[in-house]
C-alpha cells in the first residue's frame, strides 16, 4: 500500500474513535460534554497512534514493499501468460483461416503421388509382362528345336531301321560272304599300309 493510504486509513480510525468517544460521553449522563476529557482522550489517541505509526513504519513498510513487489509480479506474471495465450489465438486462427487450403494443397499432394503410383505401377506391370513373353517365347522355340532334334533323329532311327531291314531282305548269304571278304582285305590292307 501507498503511504498516502495508510495515512488516510490512520485518519479515518482517528476520526471513528474520537466519535465514539464523543458518544461515550454523552451517554454517560453528566449532562454535557466536558471539551477538556475529550481533549485529554484526543492526545493520548494521537499520541498511541504516533508511537505506533512509529514503531510499526519499518515492519509495516516492509510488509507493505513486500506485498506490492508480490502483487507487482502476479500482475507482470498475468500479463506474460496473457500475451503467450493471444499469440498462441492468434497462431490458432491463422492455422484454421488456412485449414482449408492445406487441405487442398494435401489432396492436391495425394493425387499427384496415386497418378504417379500408377504409372510407376503399370510401366512395371508392361515390363514383367514383356519379359515374361520373352521368356514364353525363348521356351517355345527352345521345346520347338528339342522337338525337331527328337523328330529328325527318330525319322534316322526309322531311315536306318529301314534301309537294315531292306538290305537284310535283298542281300543274300552269298552277297554277305562277298561283303565280308572285302571288307576283311580292306582291314587288312589298312593295317599294313
Amino acid at each position: 500500500m501507498a503511504p498516502r493510504t495508510v495515512l488516510r486509513n490512520l485518519s479515518l480510525t482517528c476520526v471513528i474513535f474520537l466519535t465514539l468517544s464523543g458518544t461515550a460521553l454523552a451517554a454517560g449522563g453528566s449532562g454535557g460534554a466536558d471539551i477538556g476529557a475529550l481533549l485529554r482522550h484526543l492526545l493520548n489517541l494521537t499520541i498511541l497512534l504516533v508511537f505506533l505509526g512509529w514503531v510499526l513504519r519499518r515492519p509495516m513498510g516492509d510488509f507493505l514493499q513486500r506485498r506490492r513487489l508480490e502483487v507487482k509480479e502476479a500482475l507482470d506474471e498475468s500479463w506474460n501468460a496473457k500475451s503467450r495465450a493471444e499469440e498462441h489465438y492468434q497462431e490458432i486462427e491463422a492455422r484454421i483461416a488456412n485449414f482449408e487450403g492445406e487441405v487442398e494443397l494435401l489432396m492436391t499432394d495425394v493425387r499427384t503421388d496415386a497418378d504417379m503410383e500408377r504409372k510407376a505401377i503399370e510401366e512395371r506391370s508392361q515390363q514383367t509382362a514383356a519379359q515374361l513373353e520373352s521368356a514364353a517365347k525363348r521356351s517355345v522355340d527352345e521345346e520347338l528345336r528339342r522337338a525337331r532334334r527328337e523328330l529328325r533323329e527318330e525319322a534316322i532311327g526309322l531311315a536306318v531301321g529301314l534301309a537294315g531291314d531292306l538290305l537284310t531282305r535283298s542281300v543274300g548269304d552269298d552277297d554277305q560272304q562277298r561283303l565280308t571278304v572285302d571288307y576283311l582285305g580292306k582291314v587288312g590292307e589298312a593295317a599294313q599300309g
